[in-house]
């Protein structure tokens, strides 16, 4: 170096420094920038899992909500169903509210079990559980406007086996015809049935309603369905055409007037029955389930011996327009 002139030196120390400049940055400042390129890339996988969890988070609540939700639904559904199923406790039910209703002439009453249809799944599986159906069928009898109601079996002039004479002669001096007007149980039977319909109409079905003339009275049967199940699953939409769901006859049907069962002799003198009397053997027949045996032997030997006409007559108040006098306007 000694020999080597100013111009020289200044060219070795200029290539020295040039060489420690470019292992400055080859060996520092170009390591730092790939660390910093990796911690930058390493920040933004940070940021997307952070965000990825965030998500999570806010997908979880949601679900959560849907999930209460849905709960909430199945809650409501199944509250439409009975939670049980007790035969002694639903016939004791129908029973009071038609005798709360003012109908007590009970003929009969059944509970059955009805086979309900399997339900399917969506992915056409069935189900395990099922839909749990019982149907009480019931009949109740109007009276006839003569005889002693016997209010199923409370009213009787045997108390221990021992005749109430005075009682008797109440019942037996009550005995007459009280006109088509003393004919009661059939607008009791409608109420009630009404009553049972509206108290839970999700889970009470009225199934079928039928009435049968007889002799001066009518019978009167209904069918309530009572459904339960072991769990609420409906997966299928409801098939709304069947016949007994949509009406399908006729729809010009005449609501008002008319009569529904034959009394002994219709009283109504704007009815073209108006005087036309039951034949006597039709008067007596039956078992005439709401009157006291001693009413219905009586009114059976009294028609037997001075014909319905001769029974009716002795018992009744006159009838409007009977005799020919005019009908006063309503």
């Amino acid at each position: 170096m000694g020999n080597l002139g100013d111009r020289e030196r200044y060219g070795v120390m200029f290539l020295a420094i040039v060489v420690v400049v470019f292992a400055i940055y080859f060996f520092g400042i170009r390591t730092l920038d790939g660390k910093y390129d990796e911690l930058v890339v390493k920040r933004q996988e940070l940021q997307d899992q952070l965000d990825y969890y965030e998500s999570l988070k806010t997908q979880n609540a949601a679900t959560q909500a849907q999930i209460d939700e849905l709960k909430t639904n199945i809650a409501e559904v199944e509250g439409t169903f009975l939670p049980v199923i007790c035969a002694e406790s639903i016939e004791q039910y129908v029973l009071k509210t038609f005798e709360d209703a003012g109908c007590p002439y009970l003929v009969s009453v059944e509970a059955q079990d009805v086979a309900a249809d399997a339900v399917t799944l969506p992915n056409g599986n069935i189900a395990s559980d099922s839909l749990i159906l019982k149907r009480i069928v019931v009949q109740y009898s109007t009276t006839d406007g003569f005889n002693i109601p016997n209010y199923n079996r409370n009213t009787t002039v045997i108390t221990n086996g021992v005749a109430d004479e005075a009682l008797w002669n109440e019942y037996i001096s009550s005995m007459g015809w009280q006109g088509t007007a003393g004919i009661v149980g059939y607008n009791e039977f409608v109420n009630a049935l009404k009553t049972i319909e509206a108290v839970d109409p999700d889970c009470i079905k009225i199934n079928s309603i039928s009435i049968k003339s007889e002799a001066g009275y009518i019978l009167m049967t209904a069918e309530i369905d009572f459904y339960s199940a072991t769990f609420n699953s409906r997966v299928s939409e409801p098939d709304m055409g069947a016949p007994y769901i949509t009406w399908a006859g006729s729809t010009n049907i005449n609501t008002t007037g008319g009569h529904i069962g034959q009394p002994f002799i219709f009283d109504d003198p704007n009815s073209e029955w108006f005087m036309v009397l039951m034949t006597d053997q039709d008067a007596i027949a039956g078992d005439r389930p709401f009157a006291t045996y001693y009413s219905n032997a009586i009114f059976r030997e009294a028609v037997n011996s001075q014909t319905l006409a001769g029974v009716l007559e002795a018992g009744a108040a006159p009838i409007p327009g009977a005799d020919g006098e005019e009908v006063p306007e309503e």
